[in-house]
């Protein structure tokens, strides 16, 4: 697929930022934009994290049957504080 140059006007401070977190991962700040870009239009459930991230290997760790299709936050905050308060 073809390059194409994009000219981005940003605040100093997170143009710092981009490059720390794409020299962090090892990618150029081209690189990085277009995997933010692929996150943003992917719907949640067809979210890939990139091979060897940190969210990749969380991901592993949490065996198949901890893992929640469908989960209510509140619900799930209300019942551990249930359980770590005993009432």
């Amino acid at each position: 697929m073809s390059k194409e140059t994009l000219n981005l006007s940003i605040e100093k401070h997170i143009k710092e930022r981009a490059k720390k977190i794409a020299k962090n991962r090892g990618i150029s700040v081209s690189r990085l934009f277009e995997e933010v870009v692929r996150q943003v239009e992917e719907p949640v459930e067809d979210y890939k994290p990139t091979p060897g991230s940190a969210v990749e290997q969380i991901m592993k760790a949490i065996p198949e049957t901890e893992k929640l299709e469908d989960y209510d936050y509140d619900k799930l905050k209300e019942e551990a504080l249930r359980e770590k308060y005993d009432f």
